[in-house]
């Protein structure tokens, strides 16, 4: 099979978005203009305004291109394990392997949090709810007798934010702090997710 090359239009594209996001990650948004964009794809300036309107439509485009779940997405539904527990930790470890390769995502959130009040990663998230739900019911519908009663959108709600509250815990805190903060933190994360922190009652 023969893959089509992709078109001059195409390829002018992909190089516009490199160079913003090179440009977004180094110099932030306001230190990047419209003009530096345009230097760094190798195309005038007008040829980067047939593409894009304005330096946000450029942004949104590079967080959705750049965004980590055109990866994520594939290895979760690869998780494996003998039971709900095991699969939920082996999701969680395919997931981190994905964003702790991609340094530059953190920058790309805080541009977007700051300076777009997250209208973009909203926009995305309606946009990707649907398939991300059908991941979700497609990992725990192999152990639903392993599973509280708990509406499924608030299922996903909650390991994204136990994702996201390891992650970020780790990339601010951790490097400097006591190793009691640091030790197997991973493993108290999820177990603390799936089990809470109450000792069990009779």
């Amino acid at each position: 099979m023969t893959i089509p090359s992709r078109t001059r239009g195409e390829q002018t594209r992909l190089a516009i978005l490199q160079a913003a996001h090179d440009l977004f990650i180094k110099q932030g948004y306001h230190g990047t203009s419209m003009r530096e964009i345009a230097r760094g794809a190798n195309i005038a300036l007008g040829g980067l305004y047939n593409h894009f309107d304005n330096k946000e439509a450029v942004f949104e485009a590079v967080f959705l291109a750049f965004h980590p779940y055109h990866q994520v997405f594939p290895l979760i539904l690869a998780a494996q394990g003998t039971n709900l527990e095991h699969l939920v930790q082996d999701a969680f470890q395919r997931m981190l392997k994905v964003v702790e390769g991609r340094p530059d995502f953190m920058n790309l959130m805080y541009i977007e949090m700051v300076e777009f009040k997250s209208v973009h990663v909203q926009q995305l998230f309606t946009s990707i709810f649907p398939q991300g739900m059908q991941i979700l019911e497609h990992l725990v519908g192999s152990y639903p007798e392993q599973l509280r009663t708990i509406p499924s959108p608030m299922v996903l709600r909650t390991f994204l934010g136990l994702f996201f509250g390891y992650y970020l815990t780790e990339a601010a805190l951790a490097p400097g702090s006591p190793e009691g903060f640091r030790e197997d933190a991973m493993k108290y994360f999820i177990d603390v997710y799936l089990h809470g922190v109450l000792v069990p009652s009779e």
